[in-house]
């Protein structure tokens, strides 16, 4: 079959979730766009993410039938129909499943090719029977699964977050281990949920935020019966009895230590998805931590761009739907933003969640000469103490003129405060512009705004000092 020649605005290379978003909006801003690639399952299921939010949701409603007799309601011990409980999840993450689809896409203008690519050379790809030559091209081939160095995971096998949702029965005892972003999510619904689970190592999640929060955190998952390993490593598994699992984890000292278990899920970590695209015949540069690119997403090759986790940044939908947002700005010429991991919000959405934005304190104090934090306290808002919700705090990190550098909440709904905070943070927005910011009453959003009329309550308290110092000196 002679090979047909594709000349579109944007060829987009690869169908995940990344890929189809930025050939969604390229189209409706009127380019002609190839999509190059299949989404596989997601395609049919929808998006695992989706999936994790449904379980979790579901397991938060049985904590809170736990929780009723704080509130003076009696209901009862939850009983959980597990099976229900996943067919909630897969329908939840079934109804996304459209939005993926070939036929979607098909109907409003993207033209769909089902085939591997792989570059010819800086300004051709080939795909099965076709060779596209693009104005411009965008890679969004996403990451691979990297499983850990387990010993005897080959002949035992695990489950993953592709294949948990499969599960029928409930995990009598659920072994985790791997450094994916769901970890704690789903080791916490799990307990919830009545399995007892035990967490192999410090998820790269948690590694990332603020020292402090993470120990809040950690503390309320144990409370909940969470047994957190994170100093530990999965060394080799091998069978127990029928169907159980036995995971030998060795220790920061040394030793090794037996973790028997019903099941084993891992998250792993991931490695960019470069190997079959010929990367070096488009002249784009690359390493084993993904695409080498400009701040505004472009690769070493001026046709070409890059998104999502194939670049080796944080792996996110929301990071590589702004960095979508910026290529596709970029190639119609509509903007100059670029890309910035530190506007990028970093969310655990356990219970309480953890979420962040900017720089750590931590980080901060080693690139800052002088910072201010401020705090404020779930324990003291006005929604929290009739909720039961008074675990947690927001911090706020701010240079000595009030410019916010990060912000760092740990409790309810953190996950979803965050996002005023990241606007500020991408606007230069200081502790005086979101002193004035005003939360409906009562609220979780309160408790920023305290927190950044502390610093105005620290300047007054050095002035005073001033002056009284001033009139010391005076009267002596």
């Amino acid at each position: 079959m002679a090979t047909q020649i594709l000349k579109p605005d944007i060829c987009v290379i690869g169908a995940g979730a990344a890929g189809r978003a930025i050939a969604t909006k390229a189209v409706a801003a009127g380019a002609t766009v190839v999509l190059v690639g299949s989404a596989g399952a997601q395609a049919h299921i929808g998006h695992p993410i989706v999936a994790v939010r449904a379980f979790c949701t579901a397991a938060a409603h049985a904590h809170a039938i736990r929780r009723a007799p704080h509130f003076g309601v009696t209901a009862g011990e939850a009983e959980i129909d597990f099976r229900h409980v996943m067919r909630h999840v897969r329908h939840a993450a079934a109804a996304t499943a459209p939005d993926m689809s070939d036929e979607r896409l098909g109907a409003l203008g993207v033209r769909i090719v089902s085939a591997h690519a792989r570059f010819k050379d800086r300004r051709t790809v080939e795909a099965g029977a076709f060779e596209i030559r693009a104005r411009h091209f965008v890679v969004a081939t996403g990451a691979q699964p990297e499983m850990p160095p387990i010993a005897g995971l080959d002949e035992v096998g695990c489950l993953t977050v592709e294949t948990i949702f499969a599960l029928t029965r409930r995990p009598a005892r659920l072994l985790i281990t791997g450094g994916g972003h769901a970890t704690l999510e789903l080791a916490q619904a799990f307990t919830r949920l009545g399995s007892q689970v035990t967490v192999v190592g410090t998820p790269v999640s948690l590694a990332l935020q603020d020292p402090e929060a993470a120990s809040i955190l950690l503390r309320e998952l144990r409370a909940e019966g969470l047994d957190m390993r994170e100093s530990a490593t999965a060394t080799r598994i091998e069978r127990k009895g029928r169907s159980g699992v036995r995971l030998y984890v060795g220790s920061e000292t040394g030793g090794e230590e037996i973790v028997d278990g019903t099941q084993l899920l891992i998250l792993p970590d991931t490695r960019p998805a470069t190997a079959e695209l010929d990367l070096k015949m488009a002249g784009i540069g690359f390493d084993e931590n993904g695409i080498k690119v400009s701040d505004r997403m472009r690769t070493t090759n001026r046709k070409v761009y890059a998104i999502g986790d194939v670049t080796g940044g944080q792996q996110s939908i929301h990071a590589a739907a702004r960095q979508g947002e910026i290529v596709l700005d970029a190639i119609l010429g509509k903007g100059t933003a670029q890309a910035n991991e530190l506007l990028l919000p970093r969310v655990i959405a356990t219970e309480p969640a953890l979420a962040s934005v900017g720089l750590t304190e931590t980080v901060a104090r080693r690139q800052h000469k002088s910072i201010r934090v401020l705090r404020s306290a779930y324990a003291d808002n006005d929604r929290a103490q009739p909720e039961g919700s008074t675990v947690g705090f927001v911090k706020i990190i701010c240079d000595e003129p009030g410019r916010i550098l990060g912000v760092t909440m740990v409790g309810s709904e953190a996950n979803e405060l965050i996002g005023v905070w990241t606007l500020a943070l991408a606007r230069g927005l200081t502790a005086d512009d979101m002193s004035s910011y005003l939360p409906a009453y009562p609220s979780f959003g309160e408790i920023g705004k305290r927190a950044a009329s502390a610093y105005f309550a620290g300047k007054r308290r050095a002035s005073i000092m001033q002056r009284l110092t001033g009139m010391l000196r005076g009267s002596g």
